[in-house]
């Protein structure tokens, strides 16, 4: 973890199942300016028993200032403070009996960089990584050079074809990189979606959901 960062310290929101019926969970790190306890409400559309459901709030309701364009340095000490608040959901999560190979890391827009951030830089198998309406930054994700493996994590990549956010081309350019790194990688451009989580990417955030609560059976 990061030392007096930005995020350190901030609360995480729970909801789901108790911490003794734990079996599976979903790491859900909301987009800028939302909350974490309205962004678990999304959790409506994919409730399993059995799955905790942890929501880190960043530090006025922002993970990180500036573009996604910028290299992942140019947003320190944001980002190293933001992945020791993932970091310490996820042992949340591994304390309660959901380890990381069975939880699902689910991101939306700054929340969703994050979370590619976080795998990319710290990669392992996880139960799955969804990254909706987001992706890896810099000018060329694609190009970026990563070491280790997510041994093959369940991995998806969506946004908008008319995102003023996130371009097609980012989100294509994040899921190579991620391929590199032993994903098994899902990308969809959705039409006329905006910068939103549309049907498409709520079934493949299902299917996520259902593989860890299925392994945890």
């Amino acid at each position: 973890m990061s030392d007096g960062g930005p995020h350190d310290g901030q609360p995480i929101e729970v909801a789901g199942a108790p911490r003794a019926a734990t079996t599976a969970a979903v790491v859900m790190l909301p987009g800028r300016g939302d909350s974490p306890r309205r962004f678990l409400r999304l959790a409506e559309e994919f409730h399993h028993r059995g799955i905790a459901y942890l929501a880190p709030e960043p530090s006025g309701k922002a993970w990180y200032p500036g573009p996604m364009d910028d290299p992942p340095e140019a947003k320190e000490p944001w980002l190293s403070s933001a992945f020791g608040l993932v970091a310490r959901a996820l042992d949340e999560a591994t304390e309660a009996g959901a380890p990381p190979e069975r939880t699902v890391l689910l991101g939306f827009s700054q929340g969703a960089c994050v979370a590619a951030e976080f795998a990319a830089a710290r990669p392992r198998r996880y139960g799955g990584l969804a990254v909706l309406a987001g992706g890896l930054f810099g000018p060329d994700p694609a190009a970026r050079e990563f070491g280790g493996s997510l041994a093959g994590t369940p991995t998806y990549l969506g946004c908008g074809d008319d995102d003023p956010r996130v371009a097609p081309e980012r989100v294509r350019a994040s899921a190579a990189a991620f391929r590199r790194l032993d994903a098994d990688v899902t990308d969809e451009v959705s039409a006329g979606l905006g910068h939103a989580i549309g049907d498409d990417q709520m079934a493949a955030v299902r299917g996520l959901v259902g593989g860890v609560a299925g392994e945890a059976r």
